[in-house]
């Protein structure tokens, strides 16, 4: 049993990995990769019938949970593809992210790009895959959080730098309707002579939507924290 369980993980489950980084791999493949590797760990063969010993969705969960620690084909493949897409924000500096950026200009919500326009095969199923599937992007989005550089590379109201679960967006959604760009960086918004933060509305605020303007700057100067290292992921 522990050979055929090294077998599945360093070859059956190896060999896909490049495709599975860069492709979605559709419903009828991964079923037939996990019944090779299903008959492969009962039988000792790839094609023999019999019955399984243990259903296989306890069978590729983690050691610590039970399982033999095969890994969901499926899950893995989001994985390999949300790596990109993690990198192509504030990842590892390299020649494709300043592509993709020329090329499509996303827009970045929270650490997830949000493309406008027409895609390539390969990165419309990357975000299809990522943005649609609510149990991945939602999760990401409400847990993730940025450490301030300079501000540059922050968004003031879409990204969750403040230390919060939430964006300034969802804190605020009156004052993000009403705000001219709603796209400037922490930097742009922060006014480094006097330590202030400058707002441009649409129109005037009313007396109430004046209170919230006065919350969200006293929440944004009390928090609001340069440092001198580059800034990142939390």
């Amino acid at each position: 049993m522990a050979g055929r369980i090294c077998l599945i993980k360093s070859v059956l489950n190896s060999l896909p990995l490049y495709y599975m980084s860069v492709f979605t791999v559709p419903k009828g493949i991964t079923k037939a990769i996990s019944s090779i590797n299903r008959c492969f760990l009962w039988k000792g063969t790839s094609n023999s019938h019999g019955i399984c010993k243990v259903a296989w969705h306890k069978a590729i969960k983690s050691k610590p949970l039970g399982g033999l620690g095969l890994g969901s084909i499926h899950n893995k493949n989001l994985a390999l593809m949300f790596k990109w897409l993690w990198n192509l924000d504030k990842g590892v500096v390299g020649g494709w992210q300043e592509l993709i950026l020329r090329k499509y200009r996303p827009h970045f919500a929270n650490g997830l790009p949000v493309f406008a326009g027409s895609l390539s095969p390969t990165w419309r199923g990357m975000v299809s895959a990522i943005s649609l599937n609510h149990s991945i992007a939602a999760p990401f989005q409400s847990n993730v959080g940025f450490k301030v550089g300079d501000g540059r590379n922050i968004r003031f109201w879409s990204d969750s730098w403040l230390g919060y679960a939430a964006p300034l967006q969802f804190m605020f959604p009156r004052l993000y309707n009403l705000y001219l760009q709603q796209s400037l960086s922490v930097a742009e918004v922060h006014n480094p002579t006097d330590n202030s933060i400058n707002l441009s509305w649409r129109r005037p605020l009313r007396s109430r939507e004046l209170c919230m303007s006065e919350s969200l700057i006293a929440e944004v100067e009390c928090g609001l924290v340069f440092s001198d290292g580059e800034e990142s992921k939390i």
